[in-house]
């Protein structure tokens, strides 16, 4: 089941932001989240977010590496 764009806090969208320009760990992303957005949020919340959507087909963990990349943006603007 996918999410909805009113089932993502402003973490997820931060995130698929920054995974919109690539594949990254949930390490690269805190450390992008921090620098870019000013979020200061732990590595494990992060992870937990990246996993969650990811359950929801919105991510994929390549090859179960810790890589993560976008496969649907639940986003209602993000094909514009």
């Amino acid at each position: 089941m996918v999410l909805s764009e009113s089932d993502l806090n402003d973490a997820d969208y931060d995130i698929l932001n920054i995974l919109a320009s690539g594949r990254a760990t949930p390490a690269l992303v805190r450390t992008l989240l921090e620098e870019e957005y000013g979020r200061e949020l732990s590595r494990q919340y992060v992870s937990q977010r990246m996993i969650r959507l990811a359950e929801h087909d919105h991510l994929k963990n390549v090859y179960e590496t810790g890589v993560y990349e976008l496969t649907d943006d639940p986003r209602e603007d993000a094909s514009s």
